[in-house]
């Protein structure tokens, strides 16, 4: 889950309020819907454990998941889970069952307002978590048990002017006991108003509080003006920037982001920096992180799309100069929808953790999975 706490909440460009309280609570296609899917792959980790000492290593998997999702007059309900098994031929400690779920809930009061809540929790590891995580940290191989929590709520104030309140809630414990759980309590206000068809202006102000195995790191105060302009096709820009500050130190230190983005009928690209203030998952410490991201996506046909993902970020803690960590995700891949419901997905990624007094880490994967899906009413 992206923290709510960074450069700004992302300011967007204002659409008719009846319109986005029907796309919020799912006011469209059928009235309920079941969707299951299994899939098997398999993954070749050149530094299994992820620690200086680099050993290469297979891992199998096999997942299940069911999902339904019911639309109601206002609003729309989802209900999922999963269930499988990560397999290490050559690692058995690693062998973990794992399972999850998630429930959503989209809902619009009025013709202004609508409201969104969700809950999520996932028992994984590690090497999986990058995929839903975008702190996009890379730490060493072990379990970890992850849940978040979020609630939306956005009232249109007049034709052109939009308040929206957010709160999120994450926690999380790792079964390495070098590893450094915790948790994290995010919430903010944010004021836009449309300046265009595709462009609009914002004031956002943020609150992070963050504690490490029930010991309290810290709490931020975030507040950016920020522009945008996002159409559906063409070119856009983010712009934000303001102040933070850190109560834990009692200083103010500047933030801000930068974002741009392109989309065409058959390609994407985008590009972002951003400044964040929270808490460094699996370290117990609040830092300052400078996180830049850029991704590009191309579809040249109906079924099969290529995808390539960069991902950089230097965290460091504010009260104490000598703690620095760098961090660099690069992945690429393809998909392919063999048949309806059949889809086929290969990739790589490598990863690299350079930590200030600790041996630098790294290591690749290449990964091939098949999975098969099916709805129904």
């Amino acid at each position: 889950m992206s923290r709510l706490v960074s450069a700004g909440f992302g300011v967007l460009a204002l659409g008719p309020a009846r319109a986005a309280a029907q796309n919020a609570a799912g006011l469209s296609g059928p009235p309920s819907m079941w969707h299951f899917q299994i899939g098997v792959g398999s993954t070749w980790n050149e530094n299994a454990r992820f620690t200086a000492e680099e050993e290469s290593s297979w891992m199998t998997n096999a997942r299940a998941s069911l999902g339904f999702n019911r639309r109601f007059r206002t609003g729309s309900f989802s209900l999922s889970g999963f269930g499988g098994k990560l397999y290490y031929p050559e690692i058995p400690e690693f062998d973990q069952w794992t399972y999850g779920g998630s429930a959503g809930l989209g809902w619009a009061p009025s013709r202004r307002s609508q409201l969104t809540l969700s809950q999520t929790y996932a028992r994984s590891n590690t090497r999986q978590l990058p995929e839903q995580d975008v702190e996009g940290l890379p730490l060493p191989t072990s379990g970890v048990d992850t849940a978040s929590s979020g609630l939306g709520f956005s009232h249109q104030l007049g034709r052109r002017t939009q308040l929206g309140l957010d709160g999120a809630f994450t926690w999380r414990r790792y079964d390495n006991p070098a590893l450094i759980g915790g948790e994290q309590l995010n919430g903010g206000a944010q004021l836009s108003r449309n300046v265009g068809q595709n462009s609009a202006i914002g004031l956002t102000y943020g609150l992070s509080e963050s504690w490490a195995e029930g010991q309290e790191v810290g709490r931020v105060h975030v507040a950016t003006l920020g522009v945008s302009r996002k159409p559906e096709r063409g070119v856009g820009i983010e712009l934000s920037g303001g102040a933070a500050y850190i109560e834990r130190i009692q200083q103010y230190h500047p933030t801000g982001s930068a974002g741009l983005s392109a989309s065409g009928r058959k390609t994407s690209f985008s590009a972002r920096y951003f400044r964040d203030f929270g808490l460094a998952f699996g370290y117990g410490r609040q830092t300052i992180s400078d996180r830049f991201t850029a991704g590009m996506g191309w579809t040249p046909v109906e079924r099969l799309s290529f995808s390539l993902g960069y991902s950089y970020g230097n965290r460091h803690d504010p009260a104490d100069e000598d703690f620095r960590v760098q961090s660099h995700v690069g992945s690429a891949g393809f998909s392919w929808r063999v048949v309806k419901g059949l889809g086929f997905a290969a990739g790589y990624s490598y990863e690299q953790n350079r930590t200030d007094g600790f041996p630098e880490l790294k290591g690749g994967r290449a990964t091939a999975s098949l999975s098969y899906g099916v709805d129904w009413r």
